[in-house]
């Protein structure tokens, strides 16, 4: 047998111990060659992390200096976006560690995941085809990063490093990309909720005339939150995955003003009952989100032939009413639960509708400026407006 051999350090003690592993056959018919033995055996070192700097600072230089995934540990146990986060962002954050971040980076010392390091492991990102495989192990599909998912990846990272590390840093991630949402027009909302089974009409009627997020809407309690004679709405809570939680922002605590049409919805909804939820399974718990778009949206998107989408498409499309109708800016900004306008633009898709796009041109129609008396366009029209009745 081919063997590596390498010396390790003994824990409180000068002296080191010799170590030799096997890494393959000599002879016979699956004997590796001299240099493959040698290739074998500096992945075997290398996976061991024997020669890794951080290893030669802490042991031959006797200086000991945290390492990534130290820090790590210590941002689990004090850093405010975990302590004080919320569960889903932190799991979200959880997951990029464990498969993307801890493998690559967690035997470094800090000092050593810098601009350079980084922008590699972007490149990496960037080019790894990744797999995604049922519990049994076979292959459900490939998948290649985002250039979001990249960003939150490394955001990370930066999370974990601290403002004074990267905050020079020049990283290139890429062009970004204008990414369209998927959202419903006016006719689609009508189609929508006219085609939703009874038991959820009122619920798609609600974030189609409110814009409010899925979880907030399952977070409603319906004595506390619901004011239907002045036809408002208070947001206070959110509900994930079963458990109520505050709002994702300070700007989605919040009032929301519905109109009576809404209102009187909502009051023939709740009618005499005396539960807490104004939405809630049979056996009294928060509804499932993931159920009601997989099992309820998505069944009836099919049966109308609309375009796949999640529940967020009704935000989406309330945002983009808002705007064609020219809702004020501060009404919408409060109602919505944004904190400006400019996070507004990437929900309204108001530069998707044509119809849209012709209504509003034509309330700025030159020959308004010009007049039907204005300057002679052609030979064979006296006017601007004759023209343009010729044309169209």
């Amino acid at each position: 047998m081919w063997h590596v051999r390498y010396w390790v350090d003994v824990p409180d003690s000068e002296e080191r111990q010799r170590k030799s592993e096997p890494i393959g056959s000599a002879t016979g018919k699956d004997k590796l060659t001299k240099p493959e033995a040698r290739r074998r055996g500096a992945e075997l070192i290398e996976a061991l992390g024997i020669n890794t700097q951080n290893r030669f600072e802490r042991i031959v230089r006797g200086v000991k200096q945290q390492t990534f995934k130290e820090r790590v540990d210590w941002c689990r146990k004090f850093h405010k976006a975990w302590t004080e986060g919320k569960p889903g962002p932190i799991g979200t954050m959880e997951s990029q560690l464990t498969k993307h971040i801890l493998p690559r980076f967690g035997e470094f010392t800090v000092d050593m995941v810098n601009e350079t390091t980084v922008q590699e492991f972007v490149a990496e990102l960037r080019a790894t085809t990744f797999e995604r495989r049922r519990k049994n192990g076979t292959l459900m599909k490939t998948y290649k990063l985002s250039r979001k998912t990249v960003l939150n990846i490394v955001g990370v990272v930066k999370l974990v490093l601290g403002k004074k590390i990267w905050k020079t840093w020049e990283l290139d991630l890429g062009k970004a990309q204008r990414q369209r949402q998927p959202y419903f027009t006016e006719e689609q909302f009508r189609r929508i909720i006219q085609a939703t089974p009874a038991r959820y009409r009122v619920m798609f009627l609600l974030l189609a005339g409110t814009g409010m997020r899925i979880g907030e809407a399952i977070g409603l309690h319906r004595a506390e939150d619901l004011d239907l004679d002045n036809g408002v709405i208070y947001i206070r809570r959110s509900v994930w995955r079963g458990h109520e939680q505050t709002p994702k922002t300070e700007n989605a605590i919040r009032q929301v003003d519905i109109d009576p049409f809404l209102a009187a919805a909502l009051r023939d909804y709740i009618g005499d009952s005396k539960r807490t939820l104004l939405f809630e399974s049979r056996n009294g718990t928060p509804l499932n989100d993931a159920n009601l778009r997989n099992r309820v949206l998505k069944p009836v998107l099919v049966r109308l032939g609309i375009a796949d989408a999640g529940l967020h498409a009704f935000r989406h499309g309330r945002v983009t009413v808002l705007r064609k109708r020219g809702t004020p800016a501060d009404l919408q900004k409060l109602w919505i639960g944004h904190s400006s306008l400019r996070t507004g633009d990437r929900y309204s898709h108001t530069d998707e509708e044509l119809e849209y796009r012709r209504s509003a041109v034509s309330a700025v129609a030159i020959d308004s400026l010009v007049g039907p008396n204005g300057p002679k366009l052609s030979q064979k029209t006296g006017s601007v407006g004759k023209a343009v009745s010729n044309a169209a």
